[in-house]
């Protein structure tokens, strides 16, 4: 997946979402990726959500919450979530939420953005975002993704990519969940 186009000679224009019709599995790689860290990252910095922490699900959002913690020079917190499993790692399950948040902040809040890899059935994002409100004194959750399938029940606050198909996404670091370890090579001295 490589078809993203040229970023805008303006930066003070408010990026759109881009759109991608494909079904099936969409690839991404690694440059692509990051390109749609950077346009989300955009939106965000032009919309009207002002936040104090970046709240990363975990995993699919530890790196795109990273990314954008050092871009708005805010405080990374991690929240664990999971959903999917089984043998392909295909299969949405159970919603399981952490009970505690990793961070180093005094406190948190008021205002958080919250960000994850994909909007997929929606539950994981609604169920965090319900978490943080129930459980931390908060004015406001701001939601943030890369991906929005037309399937998820919730739409966020910011969203790269739009997916109107509901098409499987493989992300560039998915190689290493089906890698065997004895297939790794060790770096050599140069």
């Amino acid at each position: 997946m490589d078809r993203l186009p040229s970023a805008p000679s303006s930066a003070s224009l408010q990026p759109a979402p881009l759109c991608d019709t494909g079904s099936g599995e969409l690839n991404f790689t690694w440059e692509t990726y990051h390109r749609l860290i950077e346009h989300l990252a955009l939106q965000v910095h032009h919309g009207a959500s002002r936040f104090d922490q970046i709240v990363a699900l975990s995993r699919g959002g530890l790196r795109i919450g990273d990314a954008l913690s050092r871009l708005f020079h805010k405080p990374l917190v991690v929240m664990a979530a999971s959903s999917y499993g089984g043998d392909d790692a295909r299969s949405q399950g159970e919603l399981t939420l952490g009970s505690q948040l990793a961070h180093t902040c005094p406190s948190l809040g008021p205002r958080l953005l919250l960000v994850d890899d994909l909007a997929d059935s929606g539950a994981t994002l609604l169920a965090s975002r319900h978490w943080l409100k129930e459980n931390l004194e908060v004015d406001a959750v701001a939601t943030a993704v890369l991906w929005l399938k037309a399937s998820s029940t919730i739409q966020p606050d910011y969203w790269a990519m739009e997916l109107p198909n509901n098409p499987w996404i493989l992300q560039p670091f998915e190689q290493w969940e089906t890698l065997p370890l004895e297939q790794l090579h060790p770096m050599s001295q140069a």
